[in-house]
């Protein structure tokens, strides 16, 4: 689940001034541990008006490299995929709403579903009026079709959709029929926690053309072979454009053209569109960029409408707004964090971070606050956060935006110490009182054995490398070794993550590359459980496997919460600041003001904007 997993709720959307210059003292004093959004957010403006072309930037070395709306592990990690998707191919349940973990009805293709049978038939029935682009109606054998899909797709390789996780959707559906045109009934295993199978299964499921692409891939009825011939051309990015097969789309705007070259890709206003908004701006460029530097310096030209702001330009945004640009940003629906490595047994990595006491004291030099308030690091982008879902979750508790390990050297020495280590700072720390003991270093961990681990970090942006370098600073002066070394975020993504590359987990057992996105109801199925696709680092706690299963079986909505804690003392990662998603855009462009306020949080609705 990033953007793989690919969102949970959204912190409060009352803006603060941020940026440079402007700022009174007391929003500088705020911004210093944390604000949870940044800049204004600009009312609506202007007379709408149809056509015109806007210009949008692509995150730096991302590129939209698969079509069909079933992706596998190994694209699934790029939000650039999801979103390009979106644009085309609508899901069942769209999320969220604005600042809320809500699924957002407006933009969603059926109504809320209805449990009944002890929550093991779920009943959805799809809203009137919206067709696919040859005017033919979206059915509900539409959504028949996706899952047969996505079943012959795992049925062939579990890898082939990178949200799958064994035992959940689509194993837990044993039947899904279209009892009319226009409702599906769904029969499930077992009962489920209704909030959790709608906001975390329901709003993966992607209605697909049924009859078109069953006629284009050669009329078989067999789900398997229509998979195949479907996920062949999904991984021919230079046909994408040509091939007739991804001209029938449901959503707002359908694809221009591709440049498989620079991954430039253009997309056009779908006249035949019948959701709530028909696009007005006709034309939609999304442009390519190999660093942040270049694509920052395209907005102070006034090059481009609108893309994000890494947090090493904070310093000039009164430059953009200067320019002509609205910035605003909020922390996205997730969490940033250091991943550990728990399967790594070089030099005895997994007995060492399998101590809970190692894992505390390493928290403990981590300083949110400082890195949030430095120039070189967040530049006071982004908010102090702890655990797997921000205070403003109705499904956390208050306590969640309390430091459980706050910055405090001293207490990490302390920790080590009193589990038999003999603490070297700027030397090598060792093992003096090997053993299993409360006051022992742990089992498995020898006498003489010392802490070194390596710390992979995203070569791009800047920010990562400004924290693993404090952090591994932190760390030496306790004689702990960090090495630290950068990697492509593709690489780290297909190479550092223990389901994906489980022959590689020998290699590292550290690494940072952002973090996770979660869903409205933030549990983390598929992502800290013992069995999960997206374990990254194969963090395996009983405790947390029981949790888990209570939130996503239970009756009670706010059985997430116990999960919630437990995750963010017993740390099955390092927590960071979870640093704010900056947007700018050109003042000319404007729409209602949730679509922007929703920004950094989830895919564009540009159908809803226009050029004043």
């Amino acid at each position: 689940m990033l953007a793989a997993a690919a969102l949970a709720a959204l912190l409060p959307l009352a803006a603060c001034s941020g940026g440079a210059g402007g700022e009174s003292k007391n929003d500088s004093a705020a911004r210093k541990s944390g604000s949870q959004t940044f800049g204004e957010l600009p009312a609506e403006s202007g007379t709408p008006k149809d056509g015109g072309t806007i210009d949008i930037a692509q995150q730096p070395g991302a590129g939209p490299y698969y079509m069909l709306p079933i992706v596998p592990g190994a694209f699934n990690s790029t939000y650039v995929t999801y979103q390009f998707q979106r644009l085309m191919y609508r899901p069942l349940y769209w999320f969220p709403e604005g600042a809320s973990p809500k699924v957002n009805e407006a933009l969603s293709l059926a109504e809320l579903p209805k449990f009944t049978d002890g929550d093991k038939t779920v009943t959805i029935k799809l809203k009137p009026g919206y067709t696919w682009s040859d005017g033919t109606p979206v059915e509900a054998g539409d959504v028949v079709f996706f899952i047969d899909l996505l079943k012959a797709a795992l049925k062939k390789n579990a890898a082939n959709w990178g949200s799958y996780t064994p035992g959940q959707f689509p194993d837990n559906v044993t039947s899904a029929k279209a009892t009319s045109a226009d409702t599906l009934t769904l029969k499930l295993k077992e009962s489920y926690n209704p909030e959790w199978f709608t906001a975390d299964e329901l709003t993966s499921v992607v209605p697909l053309p049924a009859k078109q692409w069953t006629k284009a891939t050669g009329g078989s009825k067999d789900a398997e072979a229509i998979y195949t011939a479907l996920d062949k051309a999904s991984r021919d990015p230079a046909s994408f454009a040509s091939n007739p097969l991804w001209q029938t789309v449901n959503g707002p705007y359908r694809l221009g053209s591709f440049d498989v070259t620079t991954n430039f890709y253009s997309m056009s206003a779908n006249e035949a569109y019948t959701g709530p908004q028909k696009a007005r701006i006709k034309t939609l460029n999304f442009r390519p960029f190999t660093s942040e530097t270049a694509k920052f310096n395209q907005l102070l030209s006034g090059n481009l409408t609108m893309g994000t702001v890494d947090q090493s330009h904070v310093s000039q945004v009164a430059a953009l707004k200067a320019a002509g640009y609205n910035v605003y940003g909020a922390p996205r629906q997730g969490f940033n964090f250091i991943m550990l490595n728990f399967k790594d047994t070089t030099d005895n990595v997994d007995k060492i971070l399998g101590q809970l006491y190692i894992r505390q004291a390493l928290q403990h030099l981590i300083d949110q606050p400082g890195y949030i308030a430095s120039k070189g690091m967040y530049n006071g982008a982004a908010a102090e956060s702890y655990g797997t879902a921000p205070a403003s979750s109705p499904y956390a508790a208050q306590t969640v935006a309390t430091a459980p390990y706050p910055y405090d050297p001293a207490a990490a020495k302390k920790l080590l110490e009193e589990h038999g280590w003999k603490v070297v700072p700027n030397g090598a720390t060792t093992c003096e009182r090997p053993g299993a003991g409360a006051t022992e270093c742990g089992d498995g961990i020898p006498q003489g054995q010392t802490i070194k681990f390596n710390l992979f970090y995203r070569s791009e942006p800047q920010l990562h490398s400004a924290v693993s370098t404090a952090f591994a600073s932190e760390a030496r002066k306790l004689g702990m070794t960090i090495a630290v070394a950068p990697k492509t975020f593709s690489f780290l993504i297909q190479n550092y993550n223990v389901p994906a590359a489980p022959s590689k987990a020998g290699e590292w057992a550290m690494s940072t590359w952002g973090g996770f996105s979660t869903t409205p109801y933030p549990t983390m199925t598929g992502t800290f459980d013992s069995k999960g696709s997206g374990n990254v680092g194969a963090y395996d706690d009983p405790k947390t496997d029981e949790l888990i299963q209570a939130s996503v079986h239970g009756e009670d909505r706010q059985a997430v919460q116990a999960e919630i804690e437990h995750l963010r003392t017993d740390l099955p990662v390092l927590w960071l600041p979870n640093a704010h998603t900056i947007w700018a855009w050109k003042n000319t462009l404007s729409g209602p003001q949730e679509t922007f306020a929703a920004l950094p949080t989830t895919v564009l609705t540009p159908e809803y904007w226009y050029l004043r």
